[in-house]
């Protein structure tokens, strides 16, 4: 009887080992595949904000000719130098949101995952905000007085007129403190929309996954 106790208390110990074995390969699996599901968005950003360093890349190309060529005419030259440094400062960045996006390691937990994903997006919601701020500086009057100058061999300096310019120019800078004022008035609602759909998704499922993992995962001993 002890015996036939014994094969039994086996038995049963062997199968709850055949179990827990189960059970940890189907959590891996799951995990995997939530996995899976977590790289669409974040691929699709890196992919996106690649393309999107690619017009920066042929901007700040066809800058350099133009300063090249207006090089002894500081009036144009300067301009575009502004316009230069913004455009190669912006591709800058999105090859560093793309190389960190890329760079996330999947196999950490879901919790270093998420630090991750959060730093990815608080990166680039700070490099809207400076490229908004920055730009104020740039898309008006130096992208005014360099395109007039390039397309139709206009002077704006007489054209438009130094005062003209000037008040533009003081316009831009006087948005500069006012953005700064009214980004954290904001913060939340904007922090949503500068992050974007992918990363904002991405942000999401993480969420969920962590609660499902908390809730479900197996204990390990």
């Amino acid at each position: 009887m002890n015996m036939e106790l014994d094969v039994l208390k086996e038995k049963w110990a062997e199968h709850d080992r055949k179990l827990d074995i189960s059970i940890r390969l189907n959590w891996q699996l799951l995990t995997m595949l939530n996995m899976q599901r977590l790289r669409s968005p974040l691929r699709r950003f890196a992919v996106l904000v690649g393309l999107g360093a690619l017009p920066g890349l042929a901007l700040a190309g066809w800058l350099g000719q133009f300063i090249f060529n207006h090089w002894a005419e500081p009036r144009f030259a300067l301009p575009a130098i502004l316009l230069d440094m913004w455009a190669i400062a912006m591709m800058a960045a999105s090859i560093r949101l793309m190389a960190t996006a890329f760079g996330i390691d999947y196999s950490q937990p879901v919790a270093a995952i998420q630090r991750q994903v959060e730093s990815l997006r608080v990166l680039r919601i700070r490099v809207t905000e400076w490229a908004l701020l920055t730009g104020q500086l740039v898309w008006w009057i130096p992208a005014l007085i360099v395109a007039l100058k390039a397309f139709w061999d206009v002077d704006a300096y007489r054209a438009c007129g130094t005062a003209f310019l000037a008040v533009n120019v003081a316009f831009g800078l006087a948005l500069i403190p006012l953005l700064m004022w009214a980004s954290p008035k904001f913060g939340d609602r904007i922090g949503r929309e500068f992050a974007g759909y992918n990363l904002n998704a991405a942000k999401g499922f993480l969420e969920q996954l962590r609660a499902f993992e908390t809730e479900t995962s197996p204990t390990l001993e």
